[in-house]
């Protein structure tokens, strides 16, 4: 990606991702920023998403914190509510609790599971992602990805 337009005078400045990988515009930076003053829009938004689990990778010393693991299973269940068609079966269930799905969140959609109900299913899924997305904003992993942010943009020249 180029610095700079030859049609324009001025500079397109770029900052890095948290691990390096990748340029981002200061306007993109800043819209991610936004985004984080709710932990929600944030996991809707597959950059800002992206950019926290970016963030959570590099701050872990050895296996995955828990905020990791909530992330992972509310993406794991983001993933089965995109799929229509799929059939939810305990292979699921399975690869939730893998993830770190707590026991009373198994036994809640195990239980929706078998009563075959794809509404019901969905909202059991929509309750998992409830839970997580609680735990993560009172995580304060969230709140250093927030002020990590700002302190990113602090950086900028003026």
């Amino acid at each position: 990606m180029a610095a700079s337009s030859s049609h324009k005078s001025k500079t397109l400045q770029l900052i890095k991702c948290f691990c390096g990988c990748s340029d981002m515009t200061v306007a993109e930076v800043q819209r991610i920023y936004t985004l984080t003053n709710s932990v929600h829009q944030t996991l809707l938004d597959s950059a800002a998403a992206m950019l926290l689990r970016r963030y959570l990778e590099l701050q872990r010393a050895s296996d995955k914190n828990k905020t990791e693991q909530y992330l992972d299973i509310y993406e794991k269940c983001a993933e089965f509510l995109q799929e229509e068609q799929r059939t939810f079966t305990q292979d699921e269930i399975n690869e939730l609790c893998v993830l770190g799905l707590a026991y009373d969140l198994e036994q809640d959609l195990t239980r929706r599971t078998r009563n075959g109900q794809a509404s019901e299913i969905k909202l059991g899924l929509y309750r998992i992602q409830g839970k997580c997305r609680n735990e993560i904003e009172a995580s304060s992993d969230f709140q250093d990805f927030r002020n990590a942010i700002l302190a990113k943009m602090r950086r900028i020249p003026k």
